[in-house]
């Protein structure tokens, strides 16, 4: 079974949109919605969909939190912005129950269909594909017992899906896998395509020369502390 955990805060209109969506999902599927203290009706939401569980307002904390519930072997870390079908969840499964595969992520497709947009999603993948470097928005997955040997993710303001995926990537084989995830573009939009490429060259430039997550004063509108 696969384990979907959603870190959310403040996603009310989120799940006011993809409401038949989770209803749908969580009929086949146990969803876990990890709340970091929404001040909305995020909470009250997500719980006519799956689990709710508390968190303090840190997306690593978040996920982590959801995984220590989960039930399912197989662990799906999902933002509120993206969508993932049913028998892509079970594509998922089949492959990684049949081959040697412990994680990786989603083929990530963006929810604007512009020539620009398809370009940024095909880098992020490429970028994937090579480096073996998965982003929280490309849907990271991976074996529970994995996770439980890694001991998650580091609890850190931002990079914690960088951080997370070198570990990852030394742990055994790892991959994008050619099943879509289709998410928000939105990100993109509000802060600009170069912007946003520019924000990530510099937090990896950073990383590379040691200076640590909590040091990195960089504004996101994802869930971060």
């Amino acid at each position: 079974m696969i384990s979907v955990i959603i870190p959310v805060y403040n996603e009310e209109t989120m799940l006011r949109k993809n409401d038949i969506y989770y209803q749908m999902l969580s009929q086949t599927t146990e969803l876990i919605f990890v709340d970091g203290g929404s001040d909305d009706a995020t909470a009250v939401l997500a719980g006519k969909f799956g689990r709710v569980v508390k968190a303090r307002k840190n997306r690593a904390a978040q996920m982590n939190a959801g995984a220590h519930v989960a039930k399912g072997k197989i662990l799906l870390f999902l933002h509120a912005d993206a969508v993932i079908h049913q028998n892509q969840l079970q594509k998922l499964e089949g492959i990684i129950n049949k081959k040697e595969f412990i994680g990786g992520c989603l083929t990530q497709v963006l929810d604007d269909e512009s020539l620009l947009f398809k370009w940024v999603a095909f880098t992020g993948n490429a970028r994937a594909k090579i480096t073996k470097v998965f982003y929280g928005d490309q849907a990271i997955f991976l074996r529970k017992s994995i996770f439980k040997r890694l001991k998650g993710f580091p609890e850190v303001n931002i990079c914690e899906d960088i951080l997370f995926s070198r570990k990852l990537r030394k742990a055994g084989k790892v991959d994008i896998l050619p099943i879509s995830v289709y998410c928000s573009a939105r990100r993109w939009k509000q802060q600009g395509i170069l912007k946003t490429f520019f924000l990530n060259a510099r937090i990896k430039s950073a990383l590379a020369f040691g200076v640590q997550p909590n040091q990195l004063k960089i504004a996101y509108d994802d869930v971060r502390e």
